[in-house]
């Protein structure tokens, strides 16, 4: 296909996507800048003054022509049934009507001639399979345009972002592939996203999520695979950052890891302080279980941004996740310090004190040659 009607689909096919509204055939060359009086623009026969009675004459037709089954013969409707210009027209015949059909286990694509009123109807062509495969691989996910006697088809698989391209020629015999691409952008995305989190490159990974988005990540593997790696790596960057004092960066770092981790796994809410056990660790039939993070090592990583986030003095959002830290796991005794700094800076220090007290407890014989200096003088604090 053409690079540029190619990225012009493309594009289009994009807002759609990400403005939520449904797909329709894509307008006719005209609207790609050329001469509108020298191309045929594409219409349904449910857009056609005419197209009701065409509708009753074609549909029928092709029904009996390429033998379709009853299930199948219902879901040709006014609106999937298209008239088109592709030249090369029979003799006695003067239009043209293509749609896009599911034949049993097939999509194809099938080209009709008819003269004016749709009397006389002759099947010119079928299309459905080229040496690389299945030319159309979803009706409900399908566009198309026309130039010439050229036919450029996009379509993507159910529930995946796996696509074909095809550039068809109608040459008056039969359709020719001219090119069949394949392609699926949420694979490239986790190759490119493996490859990145191999050369620990934390920058790049962040990056490739400022400019992509891969589409029905939940159909992938690789979206749960790649998750606790992701976050590890993250966590790791992150703790060299804070070492360099550089504790913005390491925010950040650990931000992109817990959005990474818990786009796949349900996790989308880690820093209101309401996560609960079965959220980050998973029941017994989840899928994937066994690619989550521990209760512990998520719960490390969890205090940790909280520490991150009390040292900006974002103490606010530091006590949610410190709080939600202790509630997860108590016996994790370095949060209890962290939560009890984070409140006495908010001045609560009722609450300060009670957790330098729980810290201090679980610290046992060793706490009074472990714990900070403040900790038993805002613990005796009037």
């Amino acid at each position: 296909m053409k690079i540029w009607r190619k990225w012009l689909l493309g594009c289009t096919l994009a807002l759609f996507a990400f403005s939520g509204l449904g797909l329709s055939h894509l307008p006719s060359a005209a609207a790609a800048g050329e001469s509108e009086s020298a191309a045929f623009e594409s219409i349904s026969l449910a857009e056609l003054e005419d197209g009701t009675k065409l509708y009753e004459k074609i549909a029928p037709f092709i029904t009996e022509q390429i033998q379709l089954l009853a299930e199948d013969a219902v879901a040709i409707t006014a609106s999937s049934i298209y008239e088109v210009d592709l030249g090369n027209y029979p003799k006695g015949f003067t239009r043209q009507f293509i749609s896009f059909i599911h034949n049993y286990e097939w999509i194809e694509l099938v080209l009709v001639a008819s003269n004016e009123d749709a009397s006389s109807l002759k099947l010119l062509d079928r299309a459905a399979t080229s040496e690389s495969g299945d030319m159309f691989l979803n009706t409900a996910k399908l566009d198309y345009s026309t130039e010439g006697n050229m036919v450029y088809v996009w379509s993507q698989a159910p529930y995946s972002a796996f696509e074909s391209w095809i550039e068809l020629e109608w040459a008056g015999d039969s359709f020719y592939v001219v090119n069949h691409e394949y392609a699926d952008p949420t694979e490239s995305y986790y190759e490119e996203k493996a490859a990145l989190l191999k050369a620990k490159d934390i920058e790049g990974l962040i990056a490739q999520t400022e400019f992509d988005f891969p589409q029905y990540p939940w159909a992938y593997e690789a979206a749960y695979t790649l998750a606790a790696p992701t976050l590890k790596l993250a966590h790791q960057k992150a703790m060299q950052q804070h070492k360099a004092k550089n504790t913005a960066n390491a925010i950040r770092y650990l931000e992109y890891g817990l959005t990474q981790y818990g786009d796949a796994f349900g996790i989308l809410d880690y820093g209101d302080g309401k996560l609960a056990k079965e959220t980050i660790v998973g029941s017994a039939d989840s899928d994937y279980v066994k690619s989550r993070l521990t209760l512990g090592a998520y719960v490390g990583i969890l205090n940790d941004y909280g520490f991150f986030l009390s040292l900006t003095g974002n103490n606010k959002k530091a006590k949610l996740v410190l709080a939600n830290v202790v509630k997860l796991v108590p016996s994790r005794t370095v949060a209890y310090l962290n939560l009890a700094d984070v409140e006495w800076s908010l001045g609560q220090k009722s609450a300060a004190k009670s957790h330098y007290k729980i810290y201090w407890k679980q610290l046992g014989a060793k706490a009074s040659s472990v714990a900070p200096k403040r900790v038993q003088e805002r613990i005796n604090a009037k």
